[in-house]
């Protein structure tokens, strides 16, 4: 009696190596677009971080001026740095006394562009007092 042996065949077919392909197109897509959308939001994050710090920044600028030069401050401002923020000054009377402004509402708002094209605001309020801190330092 012969034997004949058998050839061991092994390894994958066309049809499975294509569908191993395909569904490994799949996940690097998926891993590709989450990468995306993670860096796309880590700049956002970014951006907001930034215009928090525009907003402390100009803020403390604020509460240095005298009375006067908080009367004539200009109502908009655009950042220095990247050029990409702009802001706006509102002011609003909080208390008067015999008819006097003696403290005010200072309101920031800084406006910028995110990662798909909107506009995007962060706004900062404080209150600013006639004969404050300007009078501790000048």
């Amino acid at each position: 009696m012969i034997r004949h042996k058998r050839l061991a065949t092994s390894g994958f077919t066309l049809l499975e190596a294509m569908l191993a392909t395909v569904i490994l197109a799949f996940a690097l897509t998926s891993v590709l677009a989450l990468l995306s959308h993670a860096s796309r939001f880590v700049s956002d994050c970014r951006k907001t971080a930034r215009s928090t710090q525009i907003l402390q920044q100009k803020m403390e600028d604020i509460r240095l001026l005298s009375w006067s030069q908080l009367a004539a401050y200009t109502n908009s401002f655009v950042d220095t740095y990247s050029g990409t923020y702009s802001g706006t000054v509102a002011q609003s009377t909080f208390d008067t006394y015999n008819g006097t402004a003696t403290v005010k509402t200072v309101t920031l708002t800084v406006t910028w562009k995110n990662q798909r094209g909107l506009s995007v605001t962060n706004t900062l309020t404080s209150l600013v007092s006639n004969g404050g801190i300007n009078t501790y330092i000048f």
